[in-house]
């Protein structure tokens, strides 16, 4: 079992009064009971914007879970971000609070659409699952999107590896005619593809895994 990591990262740690900031709270396993801070000092505009990824290297499995929140702030000055907290398997875990920086008005504040808070790329895969802890058998929907920024063009798409099912019985739903949709992913603009659908009965208890 990887050591749990869990941490909370701003995009910038100095702003002005009249821009915005995007924190996001990551771990690398199926935390639950997820609880952010007050977030005292700020005003959140967008969130929590979750994601969820799971990826196979030489065999080995990763995944990350995030929660993302865009905050406004209240006042100049330093604000404390304090500890989010999260449990697993019995055991709770908490973020390292951090500091930013509010300073005063600036004429050409950045928005929520700006490079220094909009995600790391333009294209996002993400897979949205309807409940995190179902019981045995119980159905539960996973629905896998892309993501695509408006200033950004895909021309088509092509599978090369279907994500797999170990722990579950499953059942694909037909989507052969989906569309583009306007949507939002971590609170910006996007259009997006619904790729797969999919419906899942856990086959055993425990922790079990489901591939991006």
């Amino acid at each position: 079992m990887a050591q749990v990591e869990f941490t909370a990262t701003p995009t910038r740690d100095k702003i002005a009064i009249n821009e915005r900031v995007r924190v996001e709270f990551k771990m690398n396993v199926a935390g639950d009971n997820f609880t952010p801070p007050n977030f005292e000092g700020f005003q959140v505009v967008s969130g929590p914007i979750q994601s969820f990824s799971q990826q196979w290297v030489n065999g080995k499995s990763s995944m990350s879970k995030s929660y993302s929140y865009i905050l406004k702030p209240n006042k100049t000055g330093k604000v404390t971000i304090k500890q989010a907290v999260m449990e697993f398997e019995g055991a709770e875990y908490k973020t390292v609070p951090f500091q930013i920086a509010i300073n005063g008005a600036v004429d050409d504040p950045k928005d929520a659409n700006s490079q220094e808070i909009t995600a790391d790329t333009d294209i996002h895969l993400v897979a949205e699952v309807s409940k995190a802890n179902p019981y045995l058998n119980e159905p539960i929907k996973v629905v896998y999107k892309l993501y695509v920024a408006n200033n950004t063009g895909v021309s088509g798409w092509n599978e090369i590896d279907s994500p797999k099912y170990p722990d579950f019985w499953s059942l694909n739903i037909d989507n052969r005619n989906a569309q583009v949709k306007n949507g939002n992913y971590l609170g910006q603009p996007y259009r997006y593809l619904q790729l797969r659908e999919v419906v899942l009965y856990p086959q055993k208890t425990g922790e079990l895994v489901i591939e991006l």
